[in-house]
């Protein structure tokens, strides 16, 4: 086994007291506002837009580049480390002046250490894929990508990444909700390790979705631990699918029509929710009156195998009014993941009236296979017309905070004031070897009889990502029994006695080459 090598780059105190949430985005420099000249005048108008988090300057905190529509510059914000954001649009290369943008995401596509941007459109206004120049700037590079459009009209909603042929790169699976016209679609583009895509769809067997194309957010993440990442599509209008990985570049739809009923699939949260070592799948939809057409979110449970069940009514997680991005974040660090969505849908847009002010949701995890309905319980009074979120600890304090994207108005920033914090620990995960992807790699550690498993996805919320850096709830804990880290080639280190309340960056060390006395091997 190699040794493993731990940075301990901060460590922070508890608090006193319990979980409430506060909106500080104006005090933090992170309040900006989305709007269409035009005006909300059709469902294109109030879906699109998004919010991409990840550490473009390599310094250790999460940043955010945010789509403000059509009216302004997009912005990117970095994050100081010390509580707020600052605005560096100006002459990074990516504000997109005019652009009618969607689904940004943050992923490192040529294997050169540094987080590029990738940003997509509606009606057909260009695919964009931004290389980090490592100074802070990033250079337009869509032209020699490759992720060209087949269509002048395709929507380029929602962006997802994950190494679908275990080559160490990423691959890329874009989007179209709402775009009608027989042929391919191009939804699956094929990485050649320098940041150069091809288009995969129908050489890799993705094309279930035909002329009436209605794909929102993927998700790549292993579901039946065979290590290899299987692909999962929220959609809608009865079209979310499960793309089981063959092993040979080739998928197998294996989506169970009796169990994926969710009938306006949106948003995607895919995490180990009961603490049993696989991975399950949340998904939002439309909740109307009993007895309707729209029922609801669903909540999928994997049993190990990569087969659900559907479990959303006991669980108590279907109404979610009109949902769309959602997260899996452990909000109260008691070692179970929660559920944040947002949600509502413009009565401007033409498909609804009765939606203008559909209240966010956050469903706590009772430990029992149950949620309980929380936000406004504890200061997250939500109307707003949000789409994409992120769920992180942005001012290092130990919890996790929410950054909503909101469609024609400004964003929100909800910070958690948890005290009496039960403790967590926070960890990152570098490539295996230099060049290649984390994407894939599972955290797990022990407290106790209870493990709680992470895979590192990228781009999975619906129109945006959370950052790679995953948080841990401890439950009181003093004490880490066990850490494992398994990279995607399947080499993992193992650490025992981890402490608490700290972020750690773990990697492999190469073993020392070995010394013989006579000089020769």
């Amino acid at each position: 086994m190699k040794k493993p090598l731990l940075l301990l780059l901060l460590v922070f105190d508890t608090g006193q007291a319990d979980l409430q949430f506060s909106e500080v985005s104006v005090d933090a420099g992170a309040s900006y506002s989305h709007a269409l000249t035009g005006g909300i005048q059709g469902p294109d108008d109030a879906e699109s837009g998004g919010v991409a988090a990840g550490d473009y300057n390599n310094d250790g905190h999460t940043d955010l580049y945010i789509v403000t529509g059509d009216s302004s510059d997009n912005v990117l914000l970095r994050n100081t480390g010390l509580g707020n954001f600052i605005n560096e649009t100006s002459g990074s290369g990516v504000a997109l002046s005019g652009h009618w943008s969607s689904g940004p995401v943050f992923a490192d596509i040529n294997g050169d250490g540094w987080q590029d941007l990738l940003v997509g459109s509606m009606h057909g206004e260009g695919y964009y894929v931004f290389t980090n120049d490592q100074d802070g700037t990033f250079t337009d590079t869509s032209s020699s990508a490759n992720v060209d459009q087949q269509f002048s009209s395709q929507n380029d909603i929602t962006s997802s990444l994950g190494d679908i042929d275990n080559d160490g790169d990423l691959d890329l699976f874009v989007g179209h909700h709402r775009f009608i016209v027989s042929g391919d679609r191009n939804h699956l583009w094929v990485n050649d390790g320098s940041g150069v895509f091809s288009a995969g769809d129908t050489g890799t067997g993705i094309t279930v979705f035909g002329g009436f194309d209605m794909s929102f957010a993927a998700t790549f993440v292993d579901l039946n631990h065979d290590g290899w990442q299987d692909i999962l599509i929220s959609a809608d209008n009865n079209q979310s699918q499960i793309y089981q990985n063959d092993g040979d570049g080739t998928f197998s739809l294996t989506t169970d029509e009796e169990v994926i009923t969710d009938q306006n699939g949106m948003g995607s949260a895919a995490a180990d929710f009961d603490n049993d070592g696989d991975i399950d799948w949340f998904v939002t939809s439309i909740y109307e009156a009993p007895g309707t057409f729209r029922t609801g979110n669903r909540l999928y449970i994997n049993d190990g195998n990569g087969v659900f069940f559907e479990d959303s009514s006991n669980a108590g997680v279907r109404d979610g009014a009109w949902g769309w991005g959602a997260c899996a974040a452990d909000f109260d660090n008691d070692g179970w993941l929660d559920i944040f969505h947002v949600n509502g849908m413009h009565s401007s847009s033409g498909v609804t009236e009765d939606h203008d002010n559909d209240a966010s949701r956050l469903f706590l995890n009772n430990q029992d296979d149950t949620f309980t309905e929380s936000a406004a319980a504890f200061g997250i009074v939500d109307t707003t017309q949000g789409r994409g979120l992120v769920c992180f600890d942005y001012d290092h304090d130990g919890d996790i905070d929410i950054f909503v994207f909101v469609v024609d108005g400004p964003t929100q920033l909800f910070r958690n004031n948890l005290t009496d914090n039960p403790g967590w620990l926070q960890v990152d995960v570098a490539p295996e070897e230099s060049g290649k992807t984390t994407a894939g790699t599972v955290i797990e550690i022990d407290i106790g009889t209870l493990t709680q498993t992470r895979q590192l996805t990228i781009g999975s919320n619906f129109e945006s990502q959370n950052p790679l850096r995953q948080h841990f709830g401890l439950g009181g804990s003093v004490i880490i029994d066990e850490l494992r880290v398994t990279w995607p080639s399947g080499s993992q280190i193992v650490m025992q006695d981890v402490d608490i309340n700290q972020l750690l960056l773990v990697k492999l060390i190469p073993p020392e080459p070995p010394i013989y006395e006579n000089g020769f091997e």
